[in-house]
């Protein structure tokens, strides 16, 4: 393993030499080849119904014949996929729960800008009350009177109605990102990782000055396993994997490529290694080439991304007003006099590509370093992502707790179809010399009659083979019928479905199958139940969201640090334009919170149950519409609470 480099120096002592130390020392701490990899592997194969016969050989071999004709069996393993269903259940179930987000500001001087709007408000609130005033006692004042509520009415709505102004931009921007970006099917994917690998990874960055957004492979990441990491951008080190194309990596890295590694790259040196590879580290996963095959032009990309030490200073000086402030500057500042600067060994992003093995690009501090206002040396990785439980233990996911059952599925299956193979019904022995052969009979025609009319001739005048008669008493019949036996291994098949989705939380009545002897309230209860069950892996899953919502907003602000306008069209087919003022949206520290979205969508669906409720007391088409195509429901009551406001202005006229 590759000694990791010093990383406390100063920048100016980090030449490329030290990058590519770096580069190479935590792509071979990174691994792509691990029994685990394997695993996540025959996960999505699993899901996808493909099954390796060598993992049933205990079933269909069960003597370790080399000899084919031994272990031909009368039957085929075949996979019968139970797993599939379940996880396109949940995904359907996602998709429909609503987006339920909100954008605060974390800024320290929320206060006093909260206070200055609410004394603004007032003032205006008291100007008003003059105006009415002197325009009742007859005094001239240019400006008509307005009826006014109460004060502590009016103040009421002031402390309701108060949002701040950078947090409605930055609830604009990210409302104008998940269109751009595609978000709904950026988290389907994400969602469907989730569930099959119980693993999700995303990559955030800044490109064109513009946000971009990428759902990882399990597959192809690794980073630092602290005990502590919940988050994978809160990592030390990550390492991504690609397969890129020469022409893609041209175009991906033409302004940092030479000639002379354009021309290297023409004949890639990793196209003829196979599998995963041996050696340590990072390995391909590439398919064998011959080394004469110059078609494959696949070459391995990996993108590290670290954390390593600045130097920082604490910069005190006094401005034009005689007041004392503080800012952030680097090692290279030179102080005048009557400053003082106090330094700090800080966390600082660093990234770098290796492409093909030996070729290194771009290797500098990430220009996204998101670090917090009160701590300067809290940074965050580009690559964020979560593991579903692995505390203390190895993951699991949806598709691992499901395999054994889906093992013991197809076994069954493939018992039940020798089952039916060795199935003979009824059959009847008799001697062959009661035949009338002497009639022209054979064998055949004596089973023609037997099946087609339902009844044979016999001579009863035949003789055995020693020349004595033939009795009938020695005809016998044989019950070869295995009904009841195929009967018993159907109900073992539904009992092991059945037990799969009980254990996952997925019971008949979620999906649909209502008995007409089910009540309503035993319906409802069982709903309940099974979505109590599988809810925490909603509930992980969206508060990773969280941190991915946050994440975008800090990066649209070194995308956007110049300003940007821009339009999008929201969720109700309307268009909406924004404009950044970027000192404003700079200063501003976000956070976003994920309501709870099984709730939301409880509230949701009992709100437009009563949608005829309002049609019957005479609201307005509109509003009704308003609400059945509304799937946010602090919308829903921010649109009833105008509503209600117009009925009272039109109840006091």
């Amino acid at each position: 393993m590759y000694q990791i480099p010093k990383q406390k120096m100063a920048r100016s002592r980090k030449s490329k030499d030290w990058a590519k130390e770096c580069i190479r020392a935590f792509i071979n701490r990174s691994s792509f080849s691990t029994s685990t990899k394997h695993t996540i592997q025959t996960y999505y194969e699993a899901y996808n119904g493909n099954l390796r016969e060598a993992d049933y050989n205990y079933v269909t071999n069960p003597y370790n014949s080399e000899a084919w004709a031994k272990k031909n069996f009368p039957a085929r393993l075949r996979n019968y996929n139970i797993l599939k269903p379940i996880v396109d259940l949940m995904l359907g179930e996602k998709a429909k729960r609503p987006l339920s987000y909100q954008v605060v500001v974390r800024n320290a001087d929320i206060e006093s800008r909260f206070d200055k709007f609410r004394q603004g408000e007032f003032r205006k609130y008291l100007e008003q009350v003059f105006v009415n005033e002197a325009n009742e006692q007859g005094i001239p004042t240019g400006q008509p009177s307005q009826e006014l509520p109460a004060a502590e009415e009016y103040m009421e709505q002031v402390y309701s109605n108060y949002r701040d102004s950078r947090a409605i931009i930055g609830q604009e921007v990210l409302n104008y990102l998940f269109d751009w970006l595609g978000m709904e099917d950026q988290i389907q994917k994400m969602f469907f990782d989730w569930l099959v690998a119980g693993e999700c990874y995303s990559y955030k960055d800044v490109c064109m000055n513009d946000v971009t957004y990428d759902v990882v492979s399990p597959l192809d990441i690794d980073f630092e396993k602290g005990p502590d990491v919940d988050y994978i951008e809160d990592a030390d080190w990550v390492v991504r994997r690609q397969i890129m194309s020469v022409n893609q990596v041209v175009d991906r890295f033409y302004d940092v490529l030479s000639p002379k590694d354009i021309d290297r790259l023409e004949m890639p040196t990793s196209k003829s290694r196979g599998g995963y590879g041996g050696g340590g580290g990072a390995q391909s996963m590439f398919i064998n080439k011959p080394e004469d095959d110059d078609s494959d032009r696949m070459v391995e990309v990996l993108h590290e991304c670290w954390k390593s030490f600045s130097r920082v200073g604490i910069l005190t000086f006094t401005d034009e007003l005689g007041q004392q402030q503080e800012m952030i500057v680097d090692e290279t500042y030179k102080k005048d006099e009557g400053e003082e600067i106090t330094y700090y060994w800080v966390n600082e992003v660093w990234e770098g590509y290796q492409i093909d093995k030996d070729i290194y690009v771009s290797f500098n501090p990430h220009p996204v370093q998101r670090n917090e206002m009160n701590n300067i040396s809290v940074c965050k990785l580009p690559y964020n992502g979560r593991v579903y439980s692995n505390r203390h233990s190895d993951n699991i996911s949806v598709i691992s707790m499901g395999l054994p059952y889906q093992v013991l599925y197809n076994v069954f299956h493939y018992r039940l179809e020798l089952s039916i193979a060795k199935n003979k019904d009824k059959i009847m022995l008799m001697e062959m010399n009661t035949i009338p052969k002497r009639h022209g009979w054979d064998e055949e025609k004596f089973m023609y009659y037997a099946d087609a009319m339902g009844f044979a001739f016999i001579d009863s005048t035949a003789e055995g083979k020693n020349n004595e008669r033939v009795t009938f008493n020695q005809y016998q019949v044989l019950d070869m019928s295995l009904g009841q036996y195929i009967a018993a291994q159907f109900q073992l098949l539904q009992a092991i479905k059945a037990e799969w989705e009980e254990n996952i939380g997925v019971s008949r009545q979620r999906k649909g199958q209502v008995k007409t002897s089910d009540g309503v309230g035993v319906t409802e209860r069982a709903v309940f139940q099974s979505s109590v069950i599988s809810e925490e892996i909603f509930r992980r899953f969206e508060t990773f969201l969280e941190r991915e919502y946050a994440g975008l907003i800090d990066t649209s602000k070194i995308a956007w640090r110049e300003g940007k306008k821009m339009t999008y069209v929201t969720s109700d087919l309307r268009t909406a334009m924004i404009s950044i003022d970027p000192e404003e949206y700079q200063e501003a520290e976000y956070g976003v919170f994920v309501k709870n979205n099984s709730r939301e969508q409880d509230k949701l669906q009992q709100l437009k149950q009563l949608t005829m409720a309002f049609a019957q007391n005479g609201q307005q088409p509109s509003t009704i519409a308003e609400i059945l195509d509304t799937n946010n429901f602090s919308k829903i009551k921010q649109m009833l609470a105008e509503v209600d406001q117009k009925q009272k202005e039109m109840q006091q006229q």
